[in-house]
C-alpha cells in the first residue's frame, strides 16, 4: 500500500513539474538562451514557415539589444502556447509549421519590451503562403511604412519570411 501511494505521489509531482515548470526541464534547450523560438506542432508537419529579422529603432533603424519578446499562439481551445526570448543582438527567428489535418493559418500575439521604448503588442498571421501583419501595426506606429511589411519567399513545402519590428521611443 505504501509503495502504491509513493508511485502515485511521484507521478503527480512529475506531471506537475513538467506542466508548470518555468525552467523547461523536459529535455529541451531553454528558449531564454537563444534567439530562436520553436513553435512547430508536435505532430509531423508538411508545410513549414520561418520568420526572421531584427527588433529595430524606428528612427535610426539600428537593432535594439536586450529586447524581450513574448510570443503567444493558440492552437487549440484549451492550451495556448507561450514562448519567450531575450534578444541579445536584436535578432529573432520564429519557426513554425502546419499540421496535415488542414489547419492552414495561425495567429501569433507578439509582445516586445525594451528599455526606453513603447511596449509593442501586435499580431502576425502565418499561412502556407507566408506571414502577414494585422492592422494593429498602424495603431502602434501611425507612420509605419508599408514597405516594412513581411517579405515572403516560398519554396516547395517551406516558406521563409523576413520582417523587422520597428519600435518607437517613449
Amino acid at each position: 500500500m505504501k509503495r502504491r501511494q509513493f508511485v502515485k505521489s511521484t507521478a503527480i509531482f512529475t506531471t506537475g513539474a513538467l506542466v508548470f515548470s518555468e525552467t523547461e526541464i523536459h529535455a529541451s534547450i531553454s528558449k531564454k538562451e537563444s534567439d530562436v523560438l520553436d513553435l512547430k506542432p508536435l505532430v509531423n508537419s508538411k508545410d513549414k514557415i520561418s520568420i526572421n529579422g531584427f527588433v529595430r529603432d524606428f528612427e535610426t533603424l539600428q537593432p535594439i539589444t536586450n529586447a524581450k519578446m513574448n510570443v503567444s499562439v493558440k492552437r487549440n481551445r484549451f492550451f495556448p502556447t507561450y514562448r519567450e526570448l531575450n534578444s541579445k543582438n536584436g535578432s529573432y527567428t520564429i519557426n513554425s509549421g502546419f499540421t496535415n489535418s488542414g489547419k492552414i493559418s495561425e495567429k501569433l500575439e507578439i509582445k516586445i519590451i525594451a528599455d526606453g521604448y513603447k511596449t509593442y503588442i501586435g499580431y502576425l498571421y502565418l499561412t502556407k503562403n507566408g506571414c502577414n501583419l494585422h492592422s494593429s501595426e498602424w495603431d502602434y506606429n501611425p507612420k509605419f511604412n508599408p514597405e516594412y511589411c513581411p517579405k515572403n519567399n516560398k519554396s516547395f513545402d517551406e516558406t521563409t519570411s523576413k520582417f523587422n519590428f520597428h519600435l518607437i521611443k517613449e
